[in-house]
Order: C-alpha cells, then sequence, then structure tokens
C-alpha cells in the first residue's frame, strides 16, 4: 500500500513539475523588466526577461510574442523568431512586422521561407479556431458602444438596428452592453485573444471600462481584477478605470494613470504608487515623463 501510495505521489510531483504557473502579474512584471532593459539597450537582458515570462502562463498576448520575436532576430535566433512569429498570426496580430527591415537577415533563412508559405494556413487555422458567436456578439455590442452611443463613424458594421426603438438618451444602452457582455461571459468565460481574436479583443475593454468605473458598479470591480489576473484585461487599462473610479467619487488616484492629479502627491507618494504598481504588473512611475500642461497633466511612455 505504502508503495502504491509512494508511486502515486511521484507520478503526480512528474506531472505537477515544469507545468507553468500561470502567474499573469508576474509574466507582466517580466515584460515591462524586459521594455526597460531594451530601452537601456541591454538586449540580452531584455531577451532574457521576456523567455522567462513566456515560460510563465499558457496564453501569451500576441505583442508580447512580436516583441520577443524582435529580440529573437537581434540574436540570431531563427528558430523563435520563427514560433513566436507563427504563434502571433496564429491569434490574428495583423501587422506585417516581419517585413520591418530589422528582420532582413531572417527573410534569408528557411525558417522564414516556412514561415511565408505556410502563412495563409497559419491565417485559416486562426479564424477556425475562433468562437464565433463569441466574437461576433462582441462585435455588435461594440458598433453599439461606438457607433450608436458615441457616433463614432470610423466603426462600421452591418447591423440591423431600429433606431426609433432606442432611448431618448444613448448612454442608457450602456448598462444593457454591459448586461449581455456579463452573460457572456457567464456562458463562455473571458473573452482573450484566443476565443475571439486579436481584432475583437481589442475592443473588450471598452465595456469593462464605461460600466465598472461607474460608483453604482463597483460590485463588478473584483471581475475586473479577476480579468487581469486571467490574463484577459491588461493591467493599464484596469488602472486607467480603477482611478477614474477614484475621479467619481472626487478621491486621489491610486495608480496616478491615465487621469489628471496633483504632481506635487505624486512626488511625496512615489514609492506607494510604484508598490501599488508593481503588485498589479504596470510599470514604475520612471517609465513616464509626466508634464504639467495649463490645469492638465500629459504623460509620455518612455518604455
Amino acid at each position: 500500500m505504502n508503495k502504491i501510495l509512494i508511486l502515486v505521489l511521484v507520478i503526480i510531483s512528474i506531472n505537477t513539475f515544469g507545468q507553468k504557473s500561470n502567474n499573469y502579474i508576474e509574466y507582466y512584471s517580466l515584460t515591462n523588466e524586459g521594455d526597460m532593459q531594451r530601452y537601456l539597450k541591454n538586449d540580452s537582458l531584455a531577451y532574457d526577461c521576456f523567455l522567462r515570462a513566456l515560460k510563465k502562463v499558457d496564453y501569451v498576448h500576441s505583442q508580447v510574442l512580436v516583441k520577443a520575436a524582435s529580440l529573437a532576430v537581434i540574436h540570431n535566433d531563427y528558430k523563435n523568431t520563427y514560433d513566436f512569429s507563427r504563434r502571433a498570426v496564429l491569434l490574428g496580430y495583423e501587422y506585417k512586422f516581419y517585413k520591418n527591415k530589422s528582420y532582413k537577415q531572417y527573410r534569408k533563412t528557411n525558417y522564414f521561407k516556412t514561415f511565408k508559405d505556410s502563412l495563409d494556413i497559419f491565417k485559416l487555422q486562426y479564424k477556425e479556431s475562433l468562437n464565433l458567436d463569441y466574437k461576433n456578439q462582441i462585435d455588435s455590442l461594440y458598433y453599439i458602444d461606438q457607433r450608436i452611443i458615441r457616433k463614432n463613424r470610423t466603426v462600421k458594421g452591418d447591423y440591423n438596428i431600429d433606431i426609433s426603438k432606442l432611448p431618448e438618451d444613448l448612454f442608457e444602452l450602456d448598462s444593457l452592453i454591459f448586461a449581455d457582455f456579463l452573460a457572456l461571459i457567464d456562458k463562455y468565460g473571458f473573452a482573450t485573444e484566443e476565443n475571439v481574436g486579436a481584432k475583437t479583443y481589442s475592443n473588450v475593454w471598452l465595456f469593462y471600462h464605461h460600466n465598472i468605473r461607474l460608483p453604482k458598479n463597483g460590485k463588478y470591480m473584483e471581475l475586473a481584477q479577476r480579468a487581469v489576473k486571467a490574463g484577459a484585461y491588461s493591467p493599464y487599462l484596469y488602472a486607467w478605470m480603477f482611478d477614474q473610479s477614484k475621479s467619481y467619487k472626487k478621491e486621489d488616484p491610486y495608480f496616478y494613470y491615465g487621469v489628471n492629479y496633483d504632481i506635487k502627491k505624486l512626488e511625496a507618494n512615489r514609492a506607494l504608487i510604484n508598490k501599488r504598481r508593481k503588485e498589479w504588473g504596470i510599470k514604475p512611475l520612471e517609465a513616464q515623463e509626466t508634464v504639467k500642461r495649463l490645469n492638465t497633466t500629459v504623460t509620455r511612455q518612455l518604455w
């Protein structure tokens, strides 16, 4: 009996060893460190940070994969350049980053020839991997959010919407959109690049942002926090939304991100603010430059 128990424990330990922790806060922190090292022109340290980050989670975002590919090129690591590029395309990344001049030597390799020859296949695999019902419903909600409510005519869509049945105050639709979005999360789980594709996923943050920042919806803040920790919501967009929720309540920002603030208070609490940011995988204040313009502050990201 003891031998059987020991064998079971050994099997469990073998299966557990090497599994990814899916610690997205640590993943974000490593990519942030990589961005800083690249800004400082320490490309080897930057590449190491990204390679370590990719081992932390099962799902890696397409933008992170493209950054990793650009560092792999610098190190003539063409095998990883191919792998990271392939994975980014399989998630729906559309920008033709591999045409950048820094990829010139890579484009002479067999790895690139294989990538180029397989590009249409990768794009087809991407489309086949999507949850089309989830994607289409999010796209329709985004259309209402942007085109119908906010009159953004750059947003296109073929939707048959009876304008006469809409409320006089179109912003009342925000809460209805959010209710539908919550129902979709309950049905399909968090929306990610993996299940709805990079383009649709890039619009999902608006549903969190327009609703959870409102004082009446404070009970949903934990939902946004879980999404961040699951890699389904950017920590930066969360910080912006959270700080807007603080401003609605006439409170000082928590992260000092994306909102107007008192520079003197920021400087007086710099260490505390950086601690808060680190806890959520957000770059420190040193990664940005803040400029005072009239009655507002403008932030420029350095790395």
